[in-house]
């Protein structure tokens, strides 16, 4: 290549692409000179020079320079969410809303999985239990997928792959609440090699047996590709030490909870509960939004625009939110400035779903637990299906108490389900909550977190009616059973353009 930019293709390693530009910040030359001079000859095989390197040179930000795909199967709900804990990663994961849970493996068993710390008798009562639901499960999705079916209003002659698609994500919308956190599924991570590290250590730090044993198989396999930028992940006086530090300072905080907290669970069970906000005046945003366009001090833009007309200051707001033709039109950093603390109570299906958004802050949940309860879908209560749903949450209830009983505190959170509802907490600015709000109120989403982000956004534009009121697509109307036939159309029809091509 011959142009100032430029790519790398597969022709070099990502590890010596990596070293090469650890090096370039201590030589003045071109890069690709540096890799003439330095690398060429040693590409994919002197390990030793591209440890001097990225060692010499380098620092902890030369980690982001690799990137790692992982992949983690067989992991139980409880775990997915921890692997998915860090912002700066990407995770993909099966989904409940698609796929049916009603396969059973070599050994017959359902897929789901067991702590190997339970004792022998604790672990037969656990199993058997678990297979009671997954059979429940069973019956439950393939009947509702058959009322769906007959009840719907489709033609015959439109009852394609997409409308059969769309039937069965909604039986399996209504059906996940009953599946056990114990349910195993498949998680795809990309992180880069400084991502992955502190992956790691927060699977090592944790109290969870399954999220050690994972985090000790993450860092083995890893090491097989990227081994000289996960060098330190285990050292005493580093991973090992951070380790500890999280591990350690987690279970003072706990003790010190338990020791000055009352017992019992709390009698607060409203669902959405915006803490507190800021600003209390959101036109107080519009000097952050002048900010860039001015040479002045933030001090002085502030008492400037203080003497300011309103009708001034609201012309600048609306400027900086701009014509917004698609909820990717996002407005400026400015919004950023604004923040809204919830309290939140859902399911924990519901939770799986939005924990995913990552640009929050203190993002923390409390532990899994069926005291707060659950709901009967709409649809499960119109198939006749009541009955065996809430006996799945009765076989649920009785394991948990004998999970705590035998003193697997921990453990007893793979008994509860997806549809116990949980606390969790979110601080969340006004640019991601634009995105959240939008995202997760469009009709083909989950009818659970759907109806939670509408009551979030109702809660933001009474504190925020300007910023609300700029959220143009947030959806509050639209029938979801059709809007999720038209995504599955238009899925079809791109996989079919594929096949052809």
């Amino acid at each position: 290549t011959e142009g100032n930019v430029y790519a790398f293709t597969d022709k070099l390693s990502a590890l010596t692409i990596a070293a090469a530009m650890a090096r370039l910040s201590r030589r003045g030359d071109d890069m690709r000179v540096t890799i003439l001079d330095e690398f060429a000859t040693s590409a994919g095989k002197d390990e030793k020079l591209l440890q001097r390197v990225i060692t010499a040179f380098g620092d902890d930000s030369v980690q982001q320079l690799v990137g790692q795909h992982v992949v983690v199967e067989g992991a139980s709900n409880l775990l997915t969410k921890q692997l998915e804990w860090g912002r700066l990663a990407s995770y993909l994961e099966q989904s409940t809303r698609y796929i049916y849970f009603d396969q059973k493996d070599a050994e017959g068993k359902y897929r789901f999985f067991t702590p190997k710390e339970l004792d022998a008798k604790t672990r037969a009562t656990y199993e058997e239990s678990m297979e009671q639901v997954f059979d429940l499960y069973t019956e439950m999705v393939h009947k509702l997928t058959e009322f769906v079916q007959q009840g719907s209003d489709v033609p015959k002659e439109k009852q394609d792959g997409a409308w059969r698609a769309a039937c069965r994500a909604q039986a399996c919308d209504a059906i996940r609440p009953v599946l056990p956190v114990a349910t195993k599924s498949t998680v795809g991570v990309f992180a880069s090699g400084q991502a992955l590290e502190s992956l790691i250590m927060h699977l090592q730090a944790s109290e969870s047996l399954e999220a050690r044993d994972v985090g000790e198989q993450i860092l083995a396999e890893s090491r097989k590709v990227i081994p000289t930028f996960l060098e330190r992940a285990d050292k005493p006086d580093r991973g090992g030490a951070t380790v500890a530090y999280q591990a350690n300072t987690r279970g003072n905080v706990r003790d010190l909870a338990q020791q000055h907290l009352k017992e019992g669970y709390s009698n607060d069970k409203d669902p959405v509960a915006l803490r507190s906000f800021w600003p209390r005046n959101e036109i107080d945003l519009v000097p952050h939004m002048l900010y860039e366009h001015s040479n002045l001090s933030l001090d002085e833009i502030t008492k400037e625009v203080d003497s300011w007309p309103y009708e001034r200051k609201l012309e600048v707001f609306e400027a900086y939110i701009g014509e917004r033709l698609n909820r990717r039109h996002k407005p400026g950093r400015a919004l950023e400035m604004a923040h809204y603390s919830w309290d939140l109570i859902c399911d924990y299906g519901i939770f799986r779903d939005l924990q995913r958004h990552r640009m929050v802050d203190d993002l923390e949940w409390q532990p899994l637990t069926p005291r707060f309860g659950y709901e009967v879908p709409e649809l499960v209560e119109e198939a006749g299906l009541t009955e065996l749903f809430e006996q799945c949450f009765d076989i649920s209830t009785e394991l948990y108490s004998k999970l705590q009983a035998q003193g697997y505190g921990y453990e007893a959170q793979y008994a509860t389900l997806l549809g116990h509802k949980m606390r969790w907490k979110v601080t969340m600015n006004a640019r991601e909550a634009f995105h959240f709000f939008e995202l997760r109120t469009s009709p083909q989403g989950h009818p659970g977190y759907r109806k939670l982000a509408q009551q979030m956004y109702e809660k933001v534009s009474e504190a925020h009616p300007l910023l609300g009121s700029a959220m143009i697509f947030v959806n509050q109307g639209e029938d979801p059973e059709l809007t999720r036939l038209a995504a599955e159309r238009a899925t079809q029809y791109k996989l079919e353009q594929l096949d052809k091509g």
